[in-house]
């Protein structure tokens, strides 16, 4: 009788407790399956936490963070940024669906044994989906860049000096690199502080436009009522400056004006081209006669040897080299040294102007842009390169044209012309000229070596009526000085 008690109440107990399990079992299903109206635990949205809201909480928590003003910092300034300003939209309804796509992964039964042990479940994040407007956002920085730049000012043109005044330093905003700054920070829920960045700008070192105009200055300021014309080219950078002035008017150029002397650098250049190995002790004698006494009788032996006997041929043939090499202003057609033999004048761009005529010699003609450019052709052979050695290959070598900088470098004249204005470091490399005393035209055609830089410079003048010699060698050497000290701001 007893034990048959205690068998029943162990079925009863048993029951019971495989009923309350089902009774609890059950309930935790209902509780589970209401927890399919918030969002999976450990789910994010755009690595915001969401899990455990509902939609439409998440949406708001979602929205409150990436709506929030960014604060954006421009050295010691404060600017808030509302993402609205700029179009700033979360797109929550591509968002919003694929939290059902992560239930589904997990199935059912997976996700309510995890709910059973209370398991945070399975991270995961879906990914920020929004847009905004770039021209706005680019357009709001530009407004700050007007508001807090502070460009550096330029230097300016100081004749009294021959040098420059210098120039402030400033910043300025880095636009493409704040405009990447802020869209970063703009698609990130914590990080919405930007350093916005900012170039600071040193001290503006003056340009060729500055030069320039210190140029122009100190051509006024002599009061030449003449024709001045400058070429300027940098041997490092290829910058090229050209200036034409007629009775202190701007004028376009090229304009033509005599060789004088410096049709010399052509014959040489073209003498050169024809000689094979050393250079006879004849030869040699003949080119430093001819560059560094300004011997016109030198001179028309070189001419005679460039045209195998025939000093007209020599002639010919010294314009048909400039002409190869992109001159054509640049001609001789006659001797120097005998006077009525000479070949026709050769008409040329340059003087074939109607607008302006500085009665250039006929028959001995070149441009300041003409004889730079070949100037500049002599360094760059010296260096290995250039439009020299590509017109005539196999006759010109970089030993060549270094001894032709030496036969220029050579001529030492005194401290006149552009010599006079490089010092005190400067190596001059040059031809000068001019046709008779008193003076209508003066030239002088140089390579200038220097600390600061090296640079081909020549200067022609012209005037009709007649200038004194002390006249043009200051206005050449005040120029020269205000070139040289662009390059050696220190002296």
């Amino acid at each position: 009788m007893k034990a048959g008690s205690r068998i029943n109440w162990l079925a009863i107990f048993s029951g019971v407790s495989l009923m309350a399990a089902v009774v609890l079992l059950v309930v935790e299903m209902v509780f589970y399956s209401r927890s399919f109206s918030t969002l999976p635990p450990g789910l994010s949205l755009a690595n915001v936490p969401v899990g455990g809201l509902s939609e439409q909480q998440a949406q708001q928590q979602l929205l409150l963070v990436y709506h929030s003003p960014l604060q954006l910092k421009y050295r010691d300034q404060i600017i808030l940024l509302d993402p609205a300003a700029v179009n700033f939209q979360v797109d929550t309804n591509q968002m919003l669906p694929q939290v059902n796509q992560f239930r589904a992964n997990a199935g059912f039964w997976a996700g309510f044994w995890e709910y059973l042990w209370l398991q945070p479940g399975q991270s995961n994040n879906i990914p920020l989906q929004a847009a905004y407007s770039r021209p706005q956002l680019r357009a709001f920085l530009q407004d700050i860049a007007a508001r807090y730049d502070q460009p550096g000012s330029p230097p300016k043109a100081d004749p009294n000096k021959l040098g420059f005044q210098a120039g402030e330093p400033g910043h300025a905003l880095d636009l493409d690199g704040a405009v990447s700054a802020v869209d970063a920070s703009l698609l990130s829920p914590t990080n919405r502080t930007v350093v916005l960045p900012v170039i600071e700008q040193t001290a503006i070192r003056p340009g060729f436009d500055t030069l320039d105009q210190l140029i122009r200055q100190d051509v006024s300021l002599f009061q030449f009522g003449g024709v001045f014309s400058l070429y300027l080219s940098d041997m490092a950078t290829g910058k090229e400056l050209e200036i034409d002035v007629r009775n202190g008017q701007s004028i376009t150029g090229p304009i033509a004006y005599s060789g004088m002397s410096t049709i010399k650098i052509p014959i040489m250049v073209s003498f050169f081209g024809q000689a094979n190995g050393g250079l006879s002790d004849a030869s040699n004698l003949l080119l430093k006669r001819s560059i560094d006494e300004s011997a016109n009788s030198a001179t028309d032996l070189l001419l005679k040897s460039i045209g195998h006997g025939d000093g007209f041929d020599g002639t010919r043939q010294v314009t048909a080299v400039m002409q190869r090499l992109g001159l054509p202003n640049t001609y001789i057609s006659g001797l120097l040294d005998v006077l009525g033999a000479v070949l026709l004048p050769i008409p040329s761009p340059a003087n074939s102007r109607a607008d302006i005529n500085t009665q250039p010699d006929p028959y001995n003609q070149t441009t300041a842009e003409d004889m730079g450019y070949l100037l500049g052709m002599v360094y760059q052979c010296s260096q290995g390169g250039g439009a020299l050695m590509a017109a005539f290959p196999g006759s010109y070598s970089p030993d060549k044209c270094r001894k032709m900088i030496d036969y220029l470098t050579g001529n030492l004249v005194g401290p006149i012309f552009i010599s006079g204005g490089s010092t005190p470091n400067g190596v001059v490399a040059h031809k000068h000229g001019w046709d008779r005393l008193p003076l209508n035209n003066v030239a002088d055609a140089a390579i200038v070596f220097t600390p600061g830089g090296t640079y081909v410079l020549t200067m022609y003048l012209h005037t009709d009526d007649t200038m004194a010699f002390d006249d043009a060698n200051r206005l050449i050497i005040s120029v020269a000085r205000a070139v040289y000290n662009y390059y050696n701001p220190g002296g």
